[in-house]
């Protein structure tokens, strides 16, 4: 089994090319809520457990103005699809020109406003995958999960990067005895996969099942009826993004928060046959070559072309930091994270800080959507709580737990949301915009961003420069099945 072990939070990449150039941008004054155009970013957002305190990038602005130059590369969002692609492409040529706008301070959406949660999970929809897209695409998009988060972890650890990046011990853990065969039967299906196709399938992370008594008394929680236990990664995800960001902006890129895109307007080609865009923003308009949509739930709202196809559904996703009475310093059951695929409340999921960690002991509980009536749906407003789900969030953990773990009184530390994205098929929509030349996108992470949003620029990176798509890549991620759906 895979013990807890704290890797990189020693120290942190600190560029000094750009310290000395740059601005700070306004925060929005509270009560500016007039401001908020329905489907875009709310100004005010309710504050992120993990942005507390903000990092020193920001409100940055590399430069005081908007740049009137032409840049190859226009990339509006900065979570982790934005601050992915624009390091991928810097890497593979420092000489680009890239400009970053961010509608509120850096890496301030779904990237910073998550559970902290890294770890693979939906391969346990493989036979579902297989029936609908053939084996062969079936193992790519495992893969590609599993590589996702390793790229994450090495990421974190060949950069040293302090975002409090744990490897853990996780779990899908089964209230039901029908979930849970059918999980056993996953994991079956999975080995028999890895015998006949090894070099396809996800490697080094193997499945072990709990079931029972067994399950009860090794992960000490007396509700279940068993458990799937393999490796995964718990961090300050706000934290990575930013390292993500300060390493572009070393290699030269201007990043522009409180810096809102309101509309895109392809140009006429220019003298050199390149594409040309115009994107405008509150504060005024900027020039690309290239436009790279890294919006997430946000997309519908600026671009008409992807509204058109009801493909991409934003939502809203609740989380809660709650502190047990007990001492869990020295309980192991708190040095791992897990996830409840049959939850009543649909697909809840729980971190712990471990000891060592900032906040250590605050245990995080995310999930909860089913007991708002709209389960939370075309939902682009994170400014507000969802009461009902909150009160569940920061009841539940000593349900879960159980008193000997957990105590007789919970802490309330705080309460966020962040505003996901969400496809019919469940996965991202990544590449070149149908029929509009420069356009890319990789957009909609279907709340499982730390899993995919990295490989994904990744492929996008490539597909862009190199004119096609990796081998690698998934093609049910493709772009234009958002449209080809209404077909």
């Amino acid at each position: 089994m895979l013990s807890t072990s704290l890797l990189a939070v020693c120290s942190s990449f600190v560029p000094s090319a750009w310290s000395a150039a740059v601005s700070m941008a306004p925060l929005v004054s509270p009560g500016n809520e007039s401001a908020y155009l329905p489907g875009f970013p709310h100004p005010n957002p309710v504050k992120s457990y993990w942005q507390d305190p903000p990092h020193r990038i920001a409100n940055l602005r590399t430069t005081p103005e908007l740049p009137s130059e032409t840049f190859d590369y226009v990339i509006i969002g900065s979570g982790v699809s934005g601050a992915a692609t624009a390091l991928k492409l810097l890497q593979r040529n420092p000489e680009l020109s890239i400009l970053m706008l961010e509608a509120r301070t850096a890496a301030s959406g779904a990237s910073g406003r998550n559970g902290g949660h890294c770890k693979t999970g939906d391969w346990k929809q493989v036979k579902e995958w297989i029936e609908e897209y053939g084996e062969d695409e079936a193992l790519k998009i495992g893969k590609l999960e599993q590589d996702c988060v390793d790229d994450m972890a090495n990421f974190v650890r060949t950069y040293n990067v302090s975002s409090g990046w744990q490897d853990v011990e996780t779990a899908d853990l089964y209230f039901t005895k029908e979930q849970f065969e059918k999980a056993v039967a996953t994991v079956e299906f999975q080995r028999e996969l890895e015998a006949r196709r090894p070099h396809d399938v996800p490697q080094n992370n193997p499945r072990t099942v709990w079931e029972g008594q067994a399950a009860r008394d090794y992960w000490k929680w007396p509700q279940i009826l068993g458990a799937v236990t393999y490796s995964g990664h718990t961090q300050n995800p706000y934290l990575t993004v930013c390292a993500m960001l300060e390493l572009s902006l070393a290699k030269g890129l201007n990043l522009q928060t409180n810096t809102m895109a309101t509309s895109l307007k392809q140009m006429s080609t220019s003298s050199s046959g390149k594409s040309l865009w115009e994107v405008s923003t509150e504060r005024g308009t900027v020039k690309g070559n290239k436009v790279v949509l890294a919006t997430n739930g946000f997309t519908p709202a600026l671009h008409p072309g992807f509204a058109s196809t009801n493909f991409l559904e934003p939502g809203r996703s609740q989380v809660s930091a709650v502190h047990p009475s007990a001492n869990t310093s020295s309980n192991p059951v708190f040095r791992r994270s897990n996830s409840y695929p049959d939850s009543p409340s649909g697909g809840d999921y729980i971190i712990a800080r471990a000891p060592g960690d900032v906040h250590e002991g605050d245990v995080i509980y995310g999930g909860g959507q089913q007991f708002s009536p709209t389960r939370e749906r075309n939902i682009t407003d994170d400014s507000v709580i969802n009461e009902t789900i909150a009160k569940y969030l920061r009841s539940i953990g000593r349900l879960t737990y159980g008193y000997e773990n957990w105590g007789e009184t919970t802490e309330v530390v705080a309460d966020w949301v962040g505003i996901t994205c969400y496809t019919p098929d469940g996965f991202p929509v990544v590449g070149a915009v149908p029929g509009e030349d420069g356009l890319w996108a990789s957009v909609c992470m279907n709340g499982h961003g730390m899993a995919w949003a990295f490989r994904s620029a990744e492929a996008l990176v490539e597909m862009m420069v190199e004119g096609e798509a990796p081998e690698w890549f998934p093609g049910p991620f493709r772009v234009e099945r958002a449209w080809e759906a209404n077909e």
